[in-house]
């Protein structure tokens, strides 16, 4: 999943390249940073790359702890006054949480996905969606304790929408939309959530930033008692040079 920050509107001098750090945290996913870095071709576009380092327990095993990993690179189009891109992008995905298996495999899958953002004077947006693709099969003990392959491996469509106003240089408020569903190689697909709710966005300084978002799971219509509920919290820097 990645997190792409607007790009600041063109000026005479651009920097050669914009970078990101994030600390990501939500009810769902557990605690995952994430870096970002776009580096200017030209004045409409950029070289990205990506990665996130998902550190949830149960993405993974092993002696390290095999913890699911993404990396992945593409492009970041502006357009002319700089206000809106699009950043479609190819992730590779390793650990065990696709394929499924005992043990954490390098490769065991692709995300490819796209990322659009609007940044204006008064509004802010944001659109992403990734498709989560096993490329492997993992492997769990069979009979006689001889290794098999899994029966089933996972893939995910997850996206998200956001959009909201600048009450100020240093304050916004919005609403978010997000979705995850699930799609096993041998069964039906399922949601496994879909959240919707208010967030909150305080612009500390020029390059810091802090989001809360909270609200319920609109997908089961429980009420917001701890059953039915989520949060997402995500401080970032952004730098250039």
């Amino acid at each position: 999943m990645t997190f792409v920050q607007p790009l600041a509107a063109q000026s005479p001098n651009p920097p050669k390249a914009n970078y990101r750090i994030a600390m990501n945290q939500d009810s769902f996913f557990g605690f995952y940073p994430t870096v970002y870095g776009a580096f200017r071709l030209n004045n409409r576009l950029d070289a990205t790359a990506y990665g996130i380092f998902w550190t949830t327990p149960s993405f993974g095993t092993g002696g390290g702890g095999g913890l699911w990993t993404e990396a992945g690179g593409g492009v970041n189009i502006k357009t002319f006054d700089g206000k809106w891109t699009f950043t479609p992008q190819l992730g590779i995905l390793n650990g065990k949480l696709l394929s499924n298996g005992n043990f954490p495999m390098a490769f065991e899958g692709i995300v490819p996905n796209i990322t659009s953002n609007v940044n204006t004077k008064r509004a802010e947006g944001e659109f992403y969606m990734g498709r989560y693709t096993a490329l492997r099969t993992g492997r769990v003990p069979g009979p006689n304790n001889a290794l098999v392959a899994a029966g089933v491996q996972n893939n995910f469509l997850h996206w998200w929408i956001n959009g909201g106003v600048k009450v100020s240089s240093a304050f916004s408020v919005g609403m978010h939309y997000e979705s995850l569903g699930s799609n096993p190689s041998s069964g039906p697909s399922s949601s496994v959530y879909r959240w919707l709710g208010p967030y909150v966005q305080a612009n500390l300084t020029s390059g810091f930033s802090l989001r809360f978002t909270a609200g319920p799971d609109v997908q089961d219509r429980r009420p917001t008692d701890g059953t039915g509920s989520f949060y997402k919290m995500t401080a970032v820097y952004n730098f250039s040079q």
